[in-house]
């Protein structure tokens, strides 16, 4: 028998795990995630190898508006959330390090940034490894069709598609003849800048040469360099003792030229060698490697409105944090406005 839920989510990133948060506050019951990967969070990922671990996708956390501060407050009480740094450098052409004059707290969580995603997403039903390739109108609710170790199919009075816009399209774009074509035009107008992140192991006196020559230096935004954007000193995150990580994120310009997966290697490669040829010579010589492609990293042009809705044949909406902004509290603050849309207010 086709289960029947009351509340579908596709995407267990921060806008689709706070919207779920949301609504079973507000008394929802029958409300299932659908997650694609093996894990929640989205761009709060973190990659676990050798021996520690490593975040390749937010590096760090600045809550601005009073909601994701209050957030962030139960995070630090709970010992998820500390601060890292109050300084990011950057790194000009010339090659000279300068803090950057507005300083305020930047936010790690020393397990990973996975673990503020599952701290929000405790005790909601997510079901991992569950691809959504289809979705159509069945009477008056959606089916979603569900790919994993089996095709499978649900039935739900109501969908959020918490996900990119561009795989929203793919996933909508079948109904074409049935959308509004304002809806679907909003979503194809968002459009992404892609990188490519890159983690590196490196020996103890490695590190330590890093932190002789640029003490106090964690976080490093590279000025106006064709190939690197940003470098972290990812491992000073970490409780010691932490093998010592670097983190290093391409420009959009470059990671254009490499647009596929499997093109992530020889990326990594170049990458490296940038670093090594405006950092230190030994960044070549890595004891390891992991590159990421993010097809989806920045939002080129966010959307004004927190979600795009439509009530055909039942309540659809789509979110992330393309809608209002590019980071993760925008995500956090898209997920708050779609509850209410959906009706968060049933006892």
């Amino acid at each position: 028998m086709t289960d029947i839920l009351e509340i579908a989510i596709v995407g267990a990133g921060m806008a689709g795990i706070t919207c779920a948060r949301e609504l079973q506050a507000a008394g929802y019951k029958d409300i299932a995630i659908f997650e694609k990967s093996r894990g929640v969070g989205g761009r709060l990922t973190t990659r676990r190898m050798f021996d520690t671990c490593v975040d390749r996708g937010t590096c760090y956390v600045s809550p601005k508006g009073e909601e994701f501060r209050a957030l962030f407050d139960r995070l630090i009480a709970d010992n998820i959330v500390e601060t890292w740094t109050d300084t990011i450098h950057t790194f000009s052409a010339n090659g000279e390090m300068l803090p950057e004059i507005d300083r305020y707290p930047r936010y790690v969580a020393p397990g990973g940034m996975n673990q503020i995603a599952k701290y929000l997403a405790a005790d909601l039903d997510i079901r991992f490894n569950h691809r959504a390739i289809a979705i159509q109108p069945d009477g008056n609710l959606w089916r979603l069709t569900l790919a994993g170790t089996e095709t499978t199919e649900i039935l739900a009075r109501k969908v959020v598609l918490a996900i990119p816009a561009p795989q929203a399209v793919d996933l909508l774009a079948p109904l074409a003849d049935i959308l509004p074509v304002e809806f679907l035009n909003d979503l194809k107008s968002v459009e992404f800048y892609p990188s490519i992140a890159v983690a590196a192991g490196y020996t103890p006196n490695r590190l330590a040469e890093w932190e002789a020559t640029h003490p106090q230096v964690k976080s490093v935004t590279c000025i106006d360099d064709p190939i690197l954007a940003w470098l972290g000193v990812d491992s000073s995150k970490r409780h010691q003792p932490a093998p010592p990580a670097f983190v290093l994120q391409s420009t959009a310009n470059f990671a254009a030229e490499y647009p596929h997966p499997e093109d992530t290697s020889k990326a990594s490669i170049a990458m490296l060698e940038r670093a090594s040829e405006r950092f230190f010579p030994w960044f070549r010589e890595c004891q390891w490697q992991s590159p990421h492609l993010w097809r989806y990293a920045f939002t080129k042009s966010p959307l004004s409105e927190a979600y795009l809705a439509i009530d055909l044949p039942a309540p659809l909406v789509c979110t992330g944090d393309w809608c209002g902004g590019r980071k993760v509290e925008d995500a956090f603050l898209a997920g708050l406005a779609v509850a209410p849309q959906l009706g968060a207010s049933r006892a």
